[in-house]
């Protein structure tokens, strides 16, 4: 039953005998997410090199797709965990469990940004030791100043993360399907109001104060939460046609570069996207079904898209920094050198979630 999930792990859902689940349309690995978490990453590394290099790029929205690595956690999890946080899993425990499957993401992104750190004599070896046992712990810098972890921005996502995680084993797998909707639509309008005052779908990317941390919560929350909402309702055996898998994969990279030109400014152009066509678009994903002999390239790209989110804009920065240009042709040299890194990574760095205890807790 159990089945890796979240950040880029693998989408494979099995069944219980004892739940009646019609026969799923589908193989049980769904290698399609897989293949989809990896093109969400690449749209993020193409929105960090857009901004670093000053490329001004088609990929100019490309932070709209850590909302779905949000989604895509709560569906899965709701597919092949919830099962058994209703058999006993204590809440602590499971975020547990969950931290030491997100630690090796933690250890190679901040690794690598402190080498860089050491490299351009950023601090003292004591202040940068302590900084990275405080990233490594997952405490986020709370000055309100400069990115939400100290050495590695993207780790920010994987702090919430865990906050969704623990909501779920505490709270969310209580909560009725049909009143789980209605809590996401209530985190739907939180999100209009934050990314309203924000001024685009980019909260928690800084280091947030005592007062503010709490603002991207309704960012985590619509996604998660709706993610949730879908993954048991696939269970209950919820399907609808399938384009495609082809165009299914390529709709993400299409929508993410017409968002730019859409007539809605920025403000309702990230909220269309996120709470409109990210949760239709991810769901017309799950329903394809791509053939056998890319099953292997898809899974190779979900687990290659682990490393690569962690580690590529620390390269992306350095690289600039090393040159001392912006050019296109540094930016595709940065580019290759983050590509080598994380394939050099994900051969000697295993991602692979510790199993959950099989022991249900009385």
């Amino acid at each position: 039953m159990l089945v890796k999930s979240s950040q880029g792990e693998h989408f494979q859902i099995m069944t219980d005998a004892a739940i009646e689940v019609p026969k799923p349309a589908h193989p049980t690995r769904m290698v399609q997410l897989d293949g989809l978490r990896g093109i969400a990453a690449f749209m993020v590394v193409f929105y960090h090199m857009d901004i670093v290099y000053g490329i001004n790029g088609p990929f100019q929205r490309g932070y709209l797709f850590v909302d779905l690595f949000f989604l895509l956690s709560g569906f899965v999890l709701a597919v092949s965990t919830e099962k058994k946080i209703r058999a006993g899993i204590g809440a602590i425990e499971f975020t547990w469990v969950r931290y030491k499957r997100l630690l090796p993401l933690v250890a190679v992104g901040a690794g690598v940004a402190v080498v860089r750190a050491v490299y351009i004599g950023m601090a003292d070896p004591l202040t940068l030791a302590l900084s990275l046992v405080l990233d490594l712990a997952m405490i986020p810098s709370f000055t309100g100043m400069g990115p939400f972890y100290r050495y590695n921005g993207p780790q920010w996502t994987l702090f919430y993360e865990l906050v969704a995680n623990f909501a779920h084993a505490a709270v969310l797998y209580k909560v009725p399907t049909r009143w789980m909707l209605v809590l996401a639509g209530a985190m739907a309008l939180w999100l209009a109001y934050e990314v309203n005052v924000h001024g685009s779908d980019t909260m928690g990317v800084n280091a947030p104060t005592i007062n503010t941390w709490w603002t991207a919560l309704p960012r985590v929350g619509w996604s998660y939460v709706l993610g949730v909402w879908i993954g048991r309702k696939y269970l209950e055996g919820a399907r609808g046609p399938a384009l495609p898998w082809w165009l299914a994969l390529l709709l993400p990279v299409i929508g993410i570069t017409l968002v730019p030109v859409l007539p809605l400014g920025k403000i309702w152009g990230d909220l269309a996207f996120v709470v409109l066509f990210l949760p239709a678009m991810m769901w017309t994903v799950a329903m394809s079904n791509p053939p056998a002999a890319l099953r292997p390239v898809m899974e190779w790209l979900g687990n290659f898209s682990l490393p690569l989110y962690c580690v590529h804009l620390t390269v992306l920065v350095w690289t600039k920094e090393i040159a001392g240009s912006n050019s296109l042709s540094t930016a595709a040299m940065a580019l290759g050198i983050a590509l080598a890194l994380s394939w050099f990574f994900s051969k000697v760095v295993s991602f692979g979630s510790p199993p959950l205890p099989q022991k249900a807790k009385a």
